[in-house]
């Protein structure tokens, strides 16, 4: 990582606009190092001692850019109301034209890039879902969320909305975060079938 302070904060900024600038005029897949790095005015060498991949270097930006707010549940005391707003955060974001696009390349890479993929896991993903159970543990003991297992709870959200950006290319909307999240908490455990009754 590069300096935070004087030539290198300045280098560091200029690299991140470079490659977002980049990403919206080619798409993630089309952007190169070799080409952010022409365009922050920056040399390789330096690119790749900060960040050794693409993939590695667009994570720092997205961290950057959007912090904790779109991963992690807020607690204000209202479950339900916190749940809506980290999933309309999500959907914002993968919506995004620009980051949206961003977070699937970045989760693209990380199939092939075992380094990125446990920096992905562990020091987003691990801590922040950590916590989001811990909050949808806490809406379950007030009875305003289902008692399910509370990691089941977060992929039952958060899935859909992923189905969404990566697979079906259907649009990610605050609307159908609304809907996945309100037929959750309006599902009902089945009920058992009566027992057949005997015949005359």
């Amino acid at each position: 990582m590069p300096s935070t302070s004087g030539r290198g904060a300045r280098s560091h900024a200029a690299i991140h606009q470079a490659a977002l600038d980049l990403c919206a005029e080619r798409g993630y897949s089309a952007v190169t190092m070799e080409a952010i790095a022409q365009r922050a005015r920056v040399g390789k060498p330096t690119l790749y001692r900060w960040w050794p991949s693409k993939g590695k270097l667009f994570l720092d930006v997205l961290v950057e850019r959007i912090g904790e707010p779109y991963f992690a549940i807020e607690d204000t005391g209202d479950p339900v109301a916190d749940l809506r707003r980290w999933l309309h955060g999500i959907a914002d974001l993968l919506s995004d034209p620009v980051l949206g696009d961003v977070v699937a390349g970045v989760a693209g890479s990380a199939q092939h890039d075992t380094e990125l993929a446990t920096i992905v896991h562990q020091e987003i993903h691990v801590l922040l879902s950590g916590r989001n159970q811990e909050r949808i543990r806490a809406g379950q003991l007030d009875g305003q969320l289902p008692r399910l297992d509370p990691l089941l709870v977060e992929d039952l959200l958060v899935a859909p909305l992923w189905y969404r950006r990566m697979i079906s290319g259907r649009p990610v909307t605050r609307a159908y975060a609304d809907t996945v999240l309100d037929t959750l908490l309006g599902a009902e455990a089945p009920q058992p079938r009566p027992a057949p009754k005997d015949a005359p």
